[in-house]
């Protein structure tokens, strides 16, 4: 029998989770456990997502990144349903980085419930089996006369009764369990129930710590004067006055990176307190060579944009049929643009790095902490073995710590000073040096025949993000998907294609990646062909998406499943509950949009009234936003989700917007990157469909059909916005 080896670091990290002189058997995914003899314990930890004490109280270990999304509430929750245990003696701790399998500590996508609930169930059933059997042994009988109920197992027969508790040093001694039953869904006491969310109260206490609040022994502060323009070098710094400034330990500079991260050159103060770094970076006088890129905007962008609209598509994306025979044939066209997009995460970004010769340790927040590590190992020169990361809480993230740059950094910084260092950003320095959705354009082209859409052509021209984390040689451009094969309207006949143009900005993913790059032009298009039609937009949609059957495309392992019966099916909840098919007050007007967030086997829609006060004028009277994302773990948090995506959503419709001039951006912080305010704010409303699918992922999917939805509405009120953010066109609103 071939022996399974376990890697001693990981295992070090594993025991180490215990108190006192335990030693029990631990088994990290993937892996057999070791048998270690008990003699004394203080808790039952069978494998790597969990552990169980003396008192009954139980803590998982959460793999995917807490930045506001409520993971540390879900995953417990699927952990303590498969236990049978009560969620109040349930209790989250991040999941110490190198105990879990490649990649299950990667957050995004909307994948953290989608990808952990299997696992999850299985960690919960297996806790449970060792528990029921340590039970059995007591009683000295069949483990089928044994039941767990709410944190103890039950004998049926003289229904005597052991607290979870007090079997954890018998469990520890059992084998594991080859193979588990799983509950039957229809008996789940606490899946689908809503949850608050468990660390509310130490967040709104202090006592949740996130990356700002990391403070170690002797660990000095430090701020960084980046070059204005990506890829620019160094020429010379005079740090005279700023050296005279209390506090002040060094100053130093490090080089950028170029790919995957595009690390700015800077400048760095150290300093034993974050306002004399801050004081002294203000008197820096820096030289910099910006290098030949730094002229260029986004005005020229766009031109560039609307000039190769025109041309026939770099890359091919998407075929069927043949839309040539159409050419010229009713025919209808449109434009559209959208602008590069900030994160704006509430916490700044931060990171505490502690470099000695041969090794580092790192204190943060990171969504991809294995690709990290990985290129932290390159840029630093130091073994990746020999790299401690402790993760921490995210003020925010929307997919801006899918990116490290300000990890590099402090690396960077860190390998200069022989205590550990905190580099903080500053806000302004957030906006301005940001990791930004790329800005987009979209030329569609449509044709129709006997009152039929029966070609559809959309060259799609963006900003790749591939092209910052790969380089310009890259041909992997996400900013494609879902207006690819996943397209979800019965069109017979389709062509669709990308054009990458380049500026000197970086770029990176934003909360619903390319699903928000495609759905507003789409959702909008299509509007303006029932318009066109003379056909109601509800029904215009509803007839490309009842007659056709769930489809698979993609390859192994990313095959994906469109179901425009789900699409449609949230879509008539939204229009049904708004009373799209009433009478309507005078002025009022409703839009209707939607997509599938198919990468998370989530489908969205959202209807939204408005009332025009004047011309160029209205107010959001009420929205309905609907989703089929499979079985739900915690409606509250599915609800919070949805909520935040819609302000995500409007913030981009209303105002988003990040502009460009001599490769600098011109905005420096929420004055001048504003985001959706409090009393902007309208009503609205959730549905969620009722599902035995698998659960699918919700952080993302209320964000893309906001856009559409609300400049459908406008359009119907007379006056189609085709480029956001709307103010641009002229629109106000109250």
């Amino acid at each position: 029998m071939k022996k399974e080896k376990i890697d001693r670091r990981n295992f070090i990290k594993l025991s180490s989770l215990a108190t006192g002189s335990l030693a029990i058997g631990f088994m990290v995914p993937g892996l057999k456990a070791l048998a270690i003899p008990v003699t004394e314990c203080e808790f039952f930890q069978p494998n790597a997502y969990l552990k169980i004490d003396k008192k009954g109280k139980v803590t998982v270990y959460v793999a995917k990144q807490e930045s506001g999304q409520g993971v540390d509430t879900a995953l417990p929750m699927i952990v303590a349903e498969e236990m049978d245990v009560d969620f109040r003696n349930v209790r989250s701790e991040i999941a110490p980085y190198g105990t879990m399998k490649a990649g299950e500590h990667d957050t995004g996508g909307s994948q953290s419930v989608m990808t952990m609930y299997a696992s999850l169930r299985n960690a919960g059933a297996v806790a449970k089996t060792m528990l029921v059997a340590a039970a059995a042994e007591i009683w000295k009988t069949d483990v089928k006369n044994c039941a767990a109920d709410n944190g103890e197992v039950v004998n049926t027969i003289n229904m005597q009764r052991i607290k979870y508790g007090d079997l954890v040093c018998r469990a520890a001694l059992l084998p594991l369990p080859k193979t588990v039953s799983l509950k039957n869904p229809k008996d789940f006491k606490l899946i689908g129930k809503p949850e608050k969310r468990s660390n509310v109260k130490d967040v709104l206490t202090g006592k949740a710590k996130y990356g700002l609040d990391i403070k170690l022994d002797g660990m000095l502060y430090a701020v960084a004067e980046r070059c204005p323009v990506l890829d620019g070098t160094l020429v010379s710094v005079d740090d005279t006055a700023a050296r005279k400034v209390p506090g002040v330990i060094k100053i130093v500079s490090y080089t950028g990176t170029g790919a995957p991260m595009h690390v700015r050159a800077g400048v760095a103060v150290i300093a034993t307190n974050t306002w004399a770094a801050i004081r002294a970076k203000e008197l820096l006088q820096i030289t910099w060579d910006e290098g030949k890129k730094n002229k260029e905007s986004t005005d020229v962008l766009f031109k560039t944009f609307e000039a190769k609209a025109g041309s026939k598509p770099q890359v091919p994306v998407f075929n069927k049929g043949d839309v040539t025979k159409f050419s010229g044939k009713n025919e209808i066209s449109a434009d559209y643009a959208q602008p590069f997009l900030a994160h704006a995460t509430i916490e700044p970004m931060n990171f505490v790095a502690a470099a000695k010769a041969n090794s580092l340790e790192l204190w943060g927040g990171l969504q991809l902490p294995d690709w990290a590590v990985n290129t932290i190992a390159e840029v630093s020169g130091i073994k990746k073995e020999n790299i401690k990361l402790n993760l921490t809480l995210m003020g925010g993230a929307f997919g801006r710590r899918l990116h490290f740059d300000f990890a590099i950094e402090a690396v960077k910084i860190a390998q200069q000073v022989d205590k550990p260092v905190k580099l903080m950003w500053e806000r302004t320095e957030d906006i301005l040096h940001s990791m930004y959705r790329p800005a987009n354009y979209h030329r569609l082209t449509a044709n129709t025949a006997g009152g039929k859409l029966v070609s559809w052509q959309h060259h799609i021209l963006g900003t790749p993000v591939s092209y910052m984390t790969e380089g310009p040689g890259s041909k992997n451009f996400d900013e494609v998907n879902s207006a690819d094969a996943g397209f979800w309207y019965d069109v017979p006949n389709i062509s669709t294609g990308y054009t990458p143009v380049d500026i000197n900005i970086n770029r990176g993913w934003v909360r619903s990646v390319d699903i928000c790059v495609n759905t507003f032009p789409i959702e909008c298009f299509i509007d303006e062909l029932a318009a066109s039609l003379k056909k109601d937009p509800l029904d215009f949609r509803l007839s490309l998406l009842e007659n056709r059957k769930d489809y698979t495309f993609g390859k192994e392992p990313m095959l994906l499943t469109q179901s425009p019966a789900r699409i449609a099916g949230v879509l008539k909840m939204a229009a049904d509950k708004i009373g799209y098919s009433n009478k309507r007050k005078p002025n009022h007007f409703i839009g209707l949009a939607t997509h599938a967030f198919i990468f998370a086997k989530a489908f969205a829609a959202h209807a939204i009234e408005i009332e025009m006060l004047e011309p160029w004028k209205f107010t959001i009277k009420r929205v309905v936003a609907a989703i089929d994302c499979g079985l739900v773990i915690n409606p509250d948090g599915l609800l919070n989700q949805m909520q935040g995506g819609f302000v995500f959503g409007l913030t981009q419709a209303l105002k988003g917007e990040i502009t460009v001039k001599d490769s600098r951006v011109m905005q420096d912080g929420f004055s001048g990157y504003e985001l959706l305010r409090f009393d902007e704010m309208p009503p609205i409303e959730i549905l969620v469909a009722a599902s035995t699918e698998e659960p699918g992922g919700v952080g993302e999917v209320g964000v893309s059909t906001v856009a559409p939805a609300l400049c459908n509405a406008l359009a119907a009120a007379g006056h189609r916005p085709r480029t956001l953010p709307i103010r641009k066109a002229g629109y106000s609103w109250v």
